[in-house]
């Protein structure tokens, strides 16, 4: 698989703001989760593709930049691209800004502050383009790249200047230009052809171990924008998810055996959840599986329990301490059962303002909305295949890993999967538990003729029309399964009605025959991933990650609110701008040696008008400057705001 390797250097200070700001700072940085600081995917290839648009109808067609990118109703476009990162020692500085009316004085209310990365800062990212993707199609890539002048915001006042250089390319941008100048992308596939190779199909069934590293945040939305526009992530990879890629990673091979594999009553493949490392299995389990809230004085561990497994064993649950109800996932590896809950896991927050232009004819809008997807991390689930469709998979992995799951591909979801053969009979929750206990890990539809039924009806029901025999008890939730992916012919999946993930059932007697069983599956739909069960684990022992610590918050060197409201009182006396304040505050967070000088020089070289100003406040800021410049730069900030909103300035 080519790979285009890239470098951007900052030859100015830049703006990249995350969309979301503080008390003290209005714009913050963006960063990833090990507190690096990163230029954003979706911005580097939005000005990439701002830039090849402008080459659009001389150098290149309008519609090969749209297939390269992606339309508006396919946005996953034919490459994927990394956030480009910065070291983790990066500089990075406060730059205050201000707006003047038109006669030099600052406009009340504009101050503001905002995180900047140093000019010298070097970013590093990777592009990875579709298999098969064209060289001229690459080289497009590539001018887009070493296009890139600016990044961040304010590039219209040189914020964010940058050089890109390329690894393995000394070609300039006219050179390739020049070469491309000279294609006719209209009759140029984007896509190379291959030759579908002669492939005798075996519908044995053989089952693989998914084992997912994440590169990038990860977003599979369970359900649809709301009125705040912001689209939220489950912490799974749906079923559904994982079947696609791996239909569409054998079908760029073979599209026979893809659609033979679709087609096979073999096929059946599982969510892949977070786990704590490749070795462990984890399932989805509902609000069925309820903790306490504080550890048992007498074991020194929290209590679990799940009353669909077992009975609650009411002298046992500390009654200071009730259980309450978590979504997660079991972390099942030999070693016992752990309970990772959804709020422990890593999120990352983003914000966006894209501007869609006149693309295609539609009129320019701005579309806002934010993404919170999950954190990088390592993923592990099942597939069952047919043993052709697997071996050309595990060729296909072995000479290229990298998998995107997920919303918005080109940008996000990237990683490296790797897959290993196994016996269903050796995973370990299938020697945890007697096997009368089951959890659904992707959703059941339910027929029609059932949607008036109680859950509880509903679900034994559909378990013995699948098989598996009477229901003693269970637990479950009804809700609408939203249609995230399209069909060829059919447009988008209508919404549905399901029994979500997590529903957990017990059966009056053992299932013979498991292992078929669970690759038939619950209900109609396995060949979109609906249906997939697992056998239940048991209740979890303890949770993961392990109990924290209690957290230590260091002692502040004083109350800095308090502190820069004593100061703002003074400085209000003496008649003291916030762009007074503002200019202090920026040269302490800078050189605190410079804010020193910088407060001399109003008694020494500025009018005595301009002393009188500061000089119920010199000492007290010199002193705080010179005991802790970071409790003082907070201190000053604090004065400053109050300033600017107190309406009695001058």
């Amino acid at each position: 698989m080519d790979i285009i390797d890239y470098c951007i250097e900052l030859k100015s200070d830049a703006e990249p703001a995350s969309g979301f700001g503080t008390q003290l700072i209005d714009a913050l940085l963006p960063r990833d989760v090990k507190g690096r600081v990163i230029l954003p995917s979706t911005h580097i290839k939005g000005v990439m593709r701002e830039n090849l648009e402008e080459l659009s109808g001389t150098i290149v067609p309008g519609e090969a930049i749209a297939e390269l990118f992606g339309r508006e109703d396919d946005a996953a476009g034919l490459f994927h691209i990394d956030n480009a990162t910065a070291p983790l020692e990066a500089d990075v500085l406060d730059i205050t800004r201000t707006r003047l009316n038109p006669y030099g004085v600052a406009l009340e209310g504009s101050l503001r502050t905002s995180e900047a990365v140093a000019a010298g800062t070097v970013f590093k990212g990777t592009i990875r383009p579709r298999p098969g993707l064209s060289k001229e199609y690459q080289d497009l890539l590539k001018l887009g790249l070493l296009t890139l002048f600016a990044v961040g915001g304010g590039r219209n006042r040189g914020s964010g200047a940058c050089l890109v250089t390329l690894e393995n390319e000394e070609r300039t941008p006219g050179e390739i230009i020049r070469e491309l100048s000279r294609i006719d992308f209209k009759n140029l596939p984007a896509i190379r052809d291959i030759d579908e190779p002669d492939v005798n199909f075996i519908d044995d069934r053989i089952l693989l171990k998914l084992v997912f590293k994440a590169k990038d945040p990860v977003c599979v939305p369970e359900t649809p924008i709301v009125k705040n526009n912001m689209i939220v992530s489950g912490f799974s990879i749906s079923a559904s998810a994982v079947q696609g890629a791996i239909l569409h990673r054998i079908n760029d091979i073979s599209n026979k055996t893809a659609t033979a594999c679709y087609n096979s009553s073999s096929f059946r493949a599982w969510p892949l959840n977070p786990a704590n490392s490749e070795d462990a299995l984890s399932l989805r389990v509902s609000f069925t599986h309820k903790v306490s809230k504080l550890k048992s004085e007498e074991t020194g561990n929290y209590h679990f329990e799940d009353e669909t497994v077992r009975p609650y064993d009411w002298d046992k649950i500390p009654s200071h301490s009730p259980l309450k109800a978590s979504d997660g996932v079991l972390l099942v590896d030999g070693g016992g059962v752990k309970l990772w809950k959804s709020s422990d896991m890593a999120r990352m927050i983003t914000a966006h303002g894209v501007h869609n232009g006149d693309r295609d004819g539609s009129e320019k809008r701005r579309n806002l909305f934010t993404v919170e997807a999950l954190a990088p991390k390592i993923f592990t689930g099942i597939v069952s295949m047919p043993k052709t469709g697997a071996e050309i998979l595990i060729k296909s992995l072995e000479s290229n890993p990298f998998m995107q799951f997920g919303k918005s591909r080109s940008v996000r979801g990237g990683g490296l999967l790797s897959v290993e053969k196994i016996d269903f009979n050796a995973l370990p929750l299938m020697q945890q538990y007697e096997q009368d206990t089951f959890i659904v890990q992707s959703p059941l539809l339910v027929p029609l003729a059932f949607v008036t039924k109680p859950v509880e009806d509903i679900l034994s029901l559909m378990v013995a029309d699948a098989g598996f025999g009477e229901v003693d008890k269970c637990s479950g939730t009804v809700s609408i399964q939203f249609g995230w992916n399209r069909t060829v012919n059919n447009g988008f999946v209508g919404a549905q009605p399901v029994i979500v993930p997590g529903a957990v059932f017990k059966l009056k007697s053992c299932v013979e025959n498991l292992e078929q069983k669970l690759i038939t599956g619950i209900g109609t739909g396995r060949e979109s991933g609906f249906g997939a069960v697992l056998p239940h684990p048991g209740v979890a022992e303890r949770l993961f990650p392990e109990d924290p610590k209690p957290r230590v918050v260091k002692k502040t060197d004083g109350n800095y609110g308090q502190d820069g409201f004593e100061l703002w009182k003074k400085a209000r006396e003496g008649n003291l701008s916030a762009s007074q304040i503002s200019r202090i505050r920026e040269l302490t967070g800078l050189d605190p040696q410079a804010a020193i000088s910088y407060l001399q020089r109003q008694k020494q070289e500025r009018p005595e008008t301009i002393w009188e100003r500061w000089q119920g406040v010199t000492g007290e800021i010199e002193i705080g400057i010179l005991e802790n410049p970071e409790h003082m730069k907070k201190v000053l900030k604090v004065c400053q705001d109050l300033l600017v909103a107190d309406k009695g300035e001058s």
